[in-house]
Protein backbone atom coordinates (compact mmCIF):
# COMPACT_ATOMS: atom_id res chain seq x y z
CA UNK A 1 0.00 0.00 0.00
CA UNK A 2 1.21 3.49 -0.85
CA UNK A 3 2.97 5.10 2.12
CA UNK A 4 1.92 8.65 1.14
CA UNK A 5 -0.86 9.94 3.35
CA UNK A 6 -4.06 10.97 1.63
CA UNK A 7 -5.17 14.50 2.58
CA UNK A 8 -8.88 14.46 3.44
CA UNK A 9 -11.45 17.25 3.76
CA UNK A 10 -14.77 16.38 5.43
CA UNK A 11 -17.82 18.48 4.55
CA UNK A 12 -20.56 17.82 7.10
CA UNK A 13 -18.03 16.77 9.71
CA UNK A 14 -20.33 17.09 12.75
CA UNK A 15 -23.05 14.78 11.38
CA UNK A 16 -23.22 11.02 11.82
CA UNK A 17 -21.75 10.13 8.41
CA UNK A 18 -19.05 12.79 8.63
CA UNK A 19 -18.24 11.45 12.09
CA UNK A 20 -17.81 7.96 10.62
CA UNK A 21 -15.35 9.29 8.04
CA UNK A 22 -13.39 11.06 10.79
CA UNK A 23 -13.38 7.85 12.85
CA UNK A 24 -11.72 6.08 9.92
CA UNK A 25 -9.09 8.82 9.64
CA UNK A 26 -8.56 8.58 13.39
CA UNK A 27 -8.06 4.79 13.23
CA UNK A 28 -5.66 4.91 10.26
CA UNK A 29 -3.39 7.94 10.88
CA UNK A 30 -0.69 6.41 8.68
CA UNK A 31 -3.08 6.51 5.69
CA UNK A 32 -5.15 9.68 6.12
CA UNK A 33 -4.50 13.26 7.22
CA UNK A 34 -7.53 15.47 7.84
CA UNK A 35 -6.63 18.89 6.45
CA UNK A 36 -9.98 20.73 6.31
CA UNK A 37 -13.37 20.58 8.00
CA UNK A 38 -16.70 22.09 7.02
CA UNK A 39 -20.14 22.19 8.59
CA UNK A 40 -23.21 24.40 8.65
CA UNK A 41 -22.99 26.46 11.83
CA UNK A 42 -20.72 23.93 13.50
CA UNK A 43 -21.88 22.14 16.62
CA UNK A 44 -20.11 22.41 19.98
CA UNK A 45 -17.72 19.68 18.85
CA UNK A 46 -16.39 21.66 15.87
CA UNK A 47 -13.53 23.53 17.65
CA UNK A 48 -12.40 20.30 19.34
CA UNK A 49 -12.33 18.53 15.97
CA UNK A 50 -10.22 21.33 14.51
CA UNK A 51 -7.76 20.97 17.38
CA UNK A 52 -7.71 17.16 17.32
CA UNK A 53 -6.87 16.90 13.64
CA UNK A 54 -4.77 20.06 13.47
CA UNK A 55 -6.64 21.43 10.47
CA UNK A 56 -5.65 24.80 9.04
CA UNK A 57 -8.80 25.41 6.94
CA UNK A 58 -12.43 25.44 8.06
CA UNK A 59 -15.71 26.44 6.45
CA UNK A 60 -18.92 27.42 8.27
CA UNK A 61 -22.08 29.21 7.20
CA UNK A 62 -21.37 32.02 9.65
CA UNK A 63 -18.40 33.12 11.81
CA UNK A 64 -17.63 31.91 15.31
CA UNK A 65 -14.77 33.01 17.58
CA UNK A 66 -13.89 29.84 19.47
CA UNK A 67 -11.72 28.12 16.86
CA UNK A 68 -7.96 27.67 17.27
CA UNK A 69 -6.03 30.78 16.25
CA UNK A 70 -4.15 29.06 13.42
CA UNK A 71 -7.36 27.92 11.65
CA UNK A 72 -8.32 29.96 8.58
CA UNK A 73 -12.13 30.20 8.70
CA UNK A 74 -14.11 30.99 5.54
CA UNK A 75 -17.84 31.75 5.57
CA UNK A 76 -20.47 32.60 3.02
CA UNK A 77 -21.98 31.25 -0.16
CA UNK A 78 -18.68 30.75 -2.02
CA UNK A 79 -16.60 29.40 0.86
CA UNK A 80 -16.92 25.75 -0.17
CA UNK A 81 -16.04 26.60 -3.77
CA UNK A 82 -12.94 28.41 -2.51
CA UNK A 83 -12.03 25.35 -0.44
CA UNK A 84 -12.16 23.15 -3.55
CA UNK A 85 -9.90 25.61 -5.38
CA UNK A 86 -7.43 25.86 -2.49
CA UNK A 87 -5.80 22.46 -3.18
CA UNK A 88 -5.85 21.61 0.51
CA UNK A 89 -7.03 17.99 0.07
CA UNK A 90 -6.74 15.02 -2.25
CA UNK A 91 -10.09 13.53 -1.22
CA UNK A 92 -13.30 15.35 -0.33
CA UNK A 93 -16.01 13.68 1.75
CA UNK A 94 -19.44 15.20 1.06
CA UNK A 95 -21.52 14.15 4.06
CA UNK A 96 -23.69 17.23 4.58
CA UNK A 97 -27.44 17.30 3.95
CA UNK A 98 -29.40 19.58 1.63
CA UNK A 99 -28.14 21.24 -1.54
CA UNK A 100 -25.73 23.83 -0.11
CA UNK A 101 -22.70 21.82 -1.23
CA UNK A 102 -23.91 20.75 -4.68
CA UNK A 103 -21.91 23.35 -6.62
CA UNK A 104 -18.79 22.49 -4.64
CA UNK A 105 -19.38 18.83 -5.46
CA UNK A 106 -19.72 19.65 -9.15
CA UNK A 107 -16.50 21.65 -9.07
CA UNK A 108 -14.58 18.91 -7.24
CA UNK A 109 -15.65 16.40 -9.87
CA UNK A 110 -14.77 18.73 -12.74
CA UNK A 111 -11.31 19.30 -11.22
CA UNK A 112 -10.68 15.55 -11.10
CA UNK A 113 -10.59 15.33 -7.29
CA UNK A 114 -11.51 12.15 -5.43
CA UNK A 115 -14.94 12.37 -3.82
CA UNK A 116 -16.87 10.25 -1.33
CA UNK A 117 -20.56 11.12 -1.51
CA UNK A 118 -23.26 10.65 1.13
CA UNK A 119 -25.59 13.44 0.07
CA UNK A 120 -28.78 12.24 -1.61
CA UNK A 121 -29.98 15.74 -2.45
CA UNK A 122 -26.81 16.59 -4.36
CA UNK A 123 -26.89 13.29 -6.24
CA UNK A 124 -30.47 13.87 -7.39
CA UNK A 125 -29.80 17.50 -8.28
CA UNK A 126 -26.82 16.53 -10.47
CA UNK A 127 -28.74 13.61 -11.93
CA UNK A 128 -27.43 11.18 -14.56
CA UNK A 129 -24.27 13.20 -15.22
CA UNK A 130 -22.59 11.64 -12.16
CA UNK A 131 -22.49 8.04 -13.49
CA UNK A 132 -19.19 8.39 -15.42
CA UNK A 133 -17.43 9.65 -12.30
CA UNK A 134 -18.58 6.57 -10.40
CA UNK A 135 -17.57 4.17 -13.14
CA UNK A 136 -13.99 5.49 -13.26
CA UNK A 137 -13.67 5.42 -9.45
CA UNK A 138 -13.36 9.17 -8.92
CA UNK A 139 -16.70 9.33 -7.07
CA UNK A 140 -17.17 6.68 -4.37
CA UNK A 141 -20.67 6.21 -2.93
CA UNK A 142 -20.58 6.47 0.85
CA UNK A 143 -24.13 5.56 1.86
CA UNK A 144 -24.09 1.92 2.94
CA UNK A 145 -26.48 0.66 0.24
CA UNK A 146 -24.83 2.46 -2.67
CA UNK A 147 -21.39 1.61 -1.37
CA UNK A 148 -22.46 -2.05 -1.34
CA UNK A 149 -23.75 -1.81 -4.93
CA UNK A 150 -20.50 -0.13 -5.95
CA UNK A 151 -18.47 -2.98 -4.47
CA UNK A 152 -20.71 -5.66 -6.03
CA UNK A 153 -20.39 -4.00 -9.45
CA UNK A 154 -16.60 -3.77 -9.40
CA UNK A 155 -15.22 -5.63 -12.40
CA UNK A 156 -18.66 -6.24 -13.89
CA UNK A 157 -19.95 -4.96 -17.22
CA UNK A 158 -23.10 -2.85 -16.98
CA UNK A 159 -24.80 -4.81 -19.78
CA UNK A 160 -24.54 -7.91 -17.60
CA UNK A 161 -26.59 -6.31 -14.82
CA UNK A 162 -30.21 -7.39 -14.60
CA UNK A 163 -31.30 -5.57 -11.44
CA UNK A 164 -29.97 -3.56 -8.51
CA UNK A 165 -31.65 -4.30 -5.18
CA UNK A 166 -31.37 -2.05 -2.14
CA UNK A 167 -32.19 -3.27 1.35
CA UNK A 168 -34.15 -1.40 4.00
CA UNK A 169 -34.44 -2.14 7.70
CA UNK A 170 -38.15 -1.27 7.68
CA UNK A 171 -37.59 1.28 10.44
CA UNK A 172 -39.17 1.29 13.90
CA UNK A 173 -42.77 0.71 12.70
CA UNK A 174 -42.36 -2.39 10.56
CA UNK A 175 -44.83 -4.29 12.76
CA UNK A 176 -46.80 -1.40 14.29
CA UNK A 177 -50.56 -1.68 13.60
CA UNK A 178 -51.54 0.73 10.84
CA UNK A 179 -54.31 2.26 12.93
CA UNK A 180 -51.62 3.58 15.31
CA UNK A 181 -49.66 5.47 12.61
CA UNK A 182 -51.61 8.71 12.99
CA UNK A 183 -50.45 9.01 16.61
CA UNK A 184 -46.73 8.35 16.00
CA UNK A 185 -44.61 11.05 17.63
CA UNK A 186 -41.39 12.63 16.34
CA UNK A 187 -39.43 10.99 19.17
CA UNK A 188 -40.72 7.56 18.18
CA UNK A 189 -40.01 8.11 14.48
CA UNK A 190 -36.47 9.34 15.16
CA UNK A 191 -35.56 6.22 17.17
CA UNK A 192 -34.09 3.98 14.46
CA UNK A 193 -33.74 0.33 15.56
CA UNK A 194 -30.40 -0.32 13.79
CA UNK A 195 -28.56 2.74 12.50
CA UNK A 196 -27.56 5.74 14.66
CA UNK A 197 -28.60 8.65 12.44
CA UNK A 198 -29.87 12.21 12.60
CA UNK A 199 -33.57 12.92 13.15
CA UNK A 200 -34.39 13.73 9.54
CA UNK A 201 -32.92 10.61 7.96
CA UNK A 202 -34.35 8.47 10.78
CA UNK A 203 -37.85 9.75 9.95
CA UNK A 204 -37.15 9.10 6.26
CA UNK A 205 -36.28 5.52 7.16
CA UNK A 206 -39.51 5.16 9.13
CA UNK A 207 -41.56 6.27 6.10
CA UNK A 208 -39.20 4.45 3.69
CA UNK A 209 -39.19 7.54 1.49
CA UNK A 210 -35.43 7.45 1.93
CA UNK A 211 -35.34 4.10 0.14
CA UNK A 212 -37.28 5.52 -2.77
CA UNK A 213 -34.85 8.43 -2.96
CA UNK A 214 -31.94 5.98 -2.77
CA UNK A 215 -33.50 3.99 -5.63
CA UNK A 216 -33.38 7.08 -7.85
CA UNK A 217 -29.88 7.85 -6.61
CA UNK A 218 -28.72 4.34 -7.53
CA UNK A 219 -30.12 4.80 -11.03
CA UNK A 220 -28.10 8.00 -11.45
CA UNK A 221 -24.91 6.73 -9.81
CA UNK A 222 -24.65 3.50 -11.79
CA UNK A 223 -26.34 4.43 -15.06
CA UNK A 224 -29.05 1.78 -14.67
CA UNK A 225 -32.67 2.60 -15.65
CA UNK A 226 -34.85 3.20 -12.59
CA UNK A 227 -37.19 0.36 -13.54
CA UNK A 228 -34.28 -2.03 -12.96
CA UNK A 229 -33.70 -0.82 -9.39
CA UNK A 230 -35.85 -2.14 -6.53
CA UNK A 231 -35.80 -2.52 -2.77
CA UNK A 232 -36.61 -5.18 -0.18
CA UNK A 233 -37.10 -5.00 3.56
CA UNK A 234 -34.30 -6.78 5.43
CA UNK A 235 -34.75 -6.12 9.16
CA UNK A 236 -31.34 -7.48 10.19
CA UNK A 237 -29.50 -4.92 8.04
CA UNK A 238 -26.60 -7.32 7.47
CA UNK A 239 -27.01 -7.39 3.68
CA UNK A 240 -26.78 -3.86 2.32
CA UNK A 241 -27.51 -4.45 -1.36
CA UNK A 242 -27.69 -7.12 -4.04
CA UNK A 243 -26.91 -7.17 -7.76
CA UNK A 244 -28.66 -9.66 -10.04
CA UNK A 245 -27.02 -10.54 -13.35
CA UNK A 246 -28.45 -11.68 -16.67
CA UNK A 247 -27.04 -15.19 -16.21
CA UNK A 248 -29.18 -15.73 -13.10
CA UNK A 249 -26.37 -15.22 -10.58
CA UNK A 250 -26.43 -12.57 -7.85
CA UNK A 251 -23.92 -10.86 -5.57
CA UNK A 252 -24.67 -9.40 -2.17
CA UNK A 253 -22.51 -7.48 0.26
CA UNK A 254 -22.67 -8.67 3.87
CA UNK A 255 -21.19 -6.65 6.73
CA UNK A 256 -21.97 -5.21 10.15
CA UNK A 257 -24.40 -2.24 10.03
CA UNK A 258 -21.77 0.40 10.76
CA UNK A 259 -21.12 3.44 8.57
CA UNK A 260 -17.40 3.32 9.32
CA UNK A 261 -17.07 0.32 7.00
CA UNK A 262 -18.33 2.01 3.79
CA UNK A 263 -16.33 5.10 4.78
CA UNK A 264 -13.18 2.98 5.02
CA UNK A 265 -13.85 1.39 1.63
CA UNK A 266 -14.53 4.73 -0.06
CA UNK A 267 -11.52 6.50 1.41
CA UNK A 268 -9.00 3.71 0.82
CA UNK A 269 -10.13 2.27 -2.54
CA UNK A 270 -8.63 0.43 -4.42
CA UNK A 271 -6.90 -0.90 -1.30
CA UNK A 272 -8.51 -2.78 1.59
CA UNK A 273 -6.75 -2.04 4.89
CA UNK A 274 -6.98 -4.64 7.65
CA UNK A 275 -9.89 -3.94 10.01
CA UNK A 276 -8.83 -1.92 13.05
CA UNK A 277 -12.04 -0.07 13.95
CA UNK A 278 -13.00 -0.43 17.61
CA UNK A 279 -16.01 -2.60 18.34
CA UNK A 280 -16.25 -4.08 14.84
CA UNK A 281 -15.96 -7.73 13.94
CA UNK A 282 -16.90 -9.66 10.79
CA UNK A 283 -20.52 -10.80 10.77
CA UNK A 284 -20.93 -14.18 12.47
CA UNK A 285 -22.53 -16.58 9.97
CA UNK A 286 -23.66 -19.25 12.43
CA UNK A 287 -27.42 -18.91 12.80
CA UNK A 288 -27.58 -15.74 10.67
CA UNK A 289 -31.12 -15.05 9.41
CA UNK A 290 -31.21 -13.41 5.99
CA UNK A 291 -34.92 -12.63 5.79
CA UNK A 292 -36.21 -10.41 2.95
CA UNK A 293 -39.72 -9.19 2.13
CA UNK A 294 -41.28 -6.68 -0.23
CA UNK A 295 -42.34 -3.33 1.27
CA UNK A 296 -46.14 -3.11 1.60
CA UNK A 297 -47.84 -0.14 -0.05
CA UNK A 298 -50.25 0.54 2.86
CA UNK A 299 -47.35 0.67 5.33
CA UNK A 300 -44.88 2.57 3.15
CA UNK A 301 -46.88 4.73 0.70
CA UNK A 302 -44.02 7.22 0.43
CA UNK A 303 -41.80 4.56 -1.10
CA UNK A 304 -44.37 3.93 -3.80
CA UNK A 305 -44.61 7.67 -4.50
CA UNK A 306 -40.87 7.54 -5.18
CA UNK A 307 -41.43 4.64 -7.58
CA UNK A 308 -44.01 6.80 -9.36
CA UNK A 309 -41.44 9.60 -9.53
CA UNK A 310 -38.97 7.21 -11.15
CA UNK A 311 -41.60 6.38 -13.78
CA UNK A 312 -42.41 10.04 -14.45
CA UNK A 313 -38.79 11.05 -15.02
CA UNK A 314 -37.45 14.60 -14.79
CA UNK A 315 -37.86 16.92 -12.93
CA UNK A 316 -39.83 14.97 -10.33
CA UNK A 317 -36.79 13.62 -8.46
CA UNK A 318 -35.97 17.20 -7.44
CA UNK A 319 -39.57 17.74 -6.29
CA UNK A 320 -39.47 14.51 -4.28
CA UNK A 321 -36.45 15.48 -2.18
CA UNK A 322 -37.61 19.07 -1.62
CA UNK A 323 -41.17 18.10 -0.66
CA UNK A 324 -39.85 15.45 1.70
CA UNK A 325 -37.42 17.93 3.28
CA UNK A 326 -40.26 20.29 4.19
CA UNK A 327 -42.71 17.52 5.12
CA UNK A 328 -40.30 15.96 7.62
CA UNK A 329 -39.51 19.36 9.13
CA UNK A 330 -43.22 20.07 9.59
CA UNK A 331 -43.72 16.68 11.22
CA UNK A 332 -40.80 17.20 13.60
CA UNK A 333 -42.29 20.60 14.50
CA UNK A 334 -45.63 18.93 15.28
CA UNK A 335 -47.50 20.68 12.46
CA UNK A 336 -48.52 17.57 10.51
CA UNK A 337 -49.03 13.94 11.59
CA UNK A 338 -46.66 11.13 10.66
CA UNK A 339 -49.07 9.92 7.97
CA UNK A 340 -49.12 13.45 6.56
CA UNK A 341 -45.50 13.15 5.36
CA UNK A 342 -46.24 10.69 2.56
CA UNK A 343 -49.54 12.40 1.69
CA UNK A 344 -47.84 15.79 1.42
CA UNK A 345 -44.99 14.50 -0.75
CA UNK A 346 -47.44 12.75 -3.07
CA UNK A 347 -49.54 15.92 -3.37
CA UNK A 348 -46.56 18.07 -4.37
CA UNK A 349 -45.50 15.56 -7.01
CA UNK A 350 -49.02 15.22 -8.39
CA UNK A 351 -49.77 18.96 -8.47
CA UNK A 352 -46.62 20.17 -10.22
CA UNK A 353 -47.54 22.03 -13.41
CA UNK A 354 -44.16 23.47 -14.41
CA UNK A 355 -41.66 22.60 -17.10
CA UNK A 356 -38.82 20.12 -17.01
CA UNK A 357 -35.51 21.68 -15.95
CA UNK A 358 -32.03 20.69 -17.06
CA UNK A 359 -29.33 23.10 -15.86
CA UNK A 360 -27.89 22.92 -12.35
CA UNK A 361 -29.00 26.43 -11.38
CA UNK A 362 -32.53 25.73 -12.64
CA UNK A 363 -32.72 22.46 -10.68
CA UNK A 364 -31.55 24.19 -7.50
CA UNK A 365 -34.13 26.95 -8.08
CA UNK A 366 -36.88 24.34 -8.50
CA UNK A 367 -35.76 22.68 -5.26
CA UNK A 368 -36.00 26.01 -3.42
CA UNK A 369 -39.43 26.78 -4.92
CA UNK A 370 -40.73 23.38 -3.89
CA UNK A 371 -39.54 23.87 -0.29
CA UNK A 372 -41.64 27.03 -0.13
CA UNK A 373 -44.62 25.65 -2.05
CA UNK A 374 -44.82 22.59 0.22
CA UNK A 375 -45.01 24.72 3.34
CA UNK A 376 -47.57 27.01 1.72
CA UNK A 377 -49.71 24.04 0.71
CA UNK A 378 -49.96 22.97 4.37
CA UNK A 379 -50.62 26.53 5.61
CA UNK A 380 -53.51 26.84 3.16
CA UNK A 381 -55.08 23.60 4.36
CA UNK A 382 -53.99 21.41 1.47
CA UNK A 383 -53.85 18.24 3.56
CA UNK A 384 -57.51 18.85 4.43
CA UNK A 385 -58.52 19.17 0.79
CA UNK A 386 -58.77 22.98 0.75
CA UNK A 387 -56.25 23.53 -2.07
CA UNK A 388 -57.24 22.58 -5.60
CA UNK A 389 -54.74 24.46 -7.76
CA UNK A 390 -51.30 23.21 -8.78
CA UNK A 391 -47.91 24.89 -8.45
CA UNK A 392 -44.93 25.50 -10.69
Amino acid sequence: MDNIKKRVAVIGCTGSVGGSALAVCRAYPQLFEVTALAADTGRDSFPALCREFGVKRAVLSRPRNDLPEDVKLDCGADALLDLIDASVADHFVFASSGVAAVKALEKALEKGLEVSLANKESALILGPRIAPYVECGQLRPLDSEHNALWQCLMGEKREAVSKLVLTASGGPFLHTPLEQFEAITPAQAAAHPVWPMGRKISVDSATMINKGIELLEASYLFGVPAERVSAVVHPGSHVHALVSFVDGAAKMLLSAPDMRLPALTALSWPNRPALRLNGLEPVALDGLDLHFELPKSDRFPGFYTALDVARRGEPFAVILIAADETAVRLFLEGKIPFTGIARLVAAMVERYEGEAVVGLDERIALYERCLTATGEYVRCGGLNGSVKKGWR
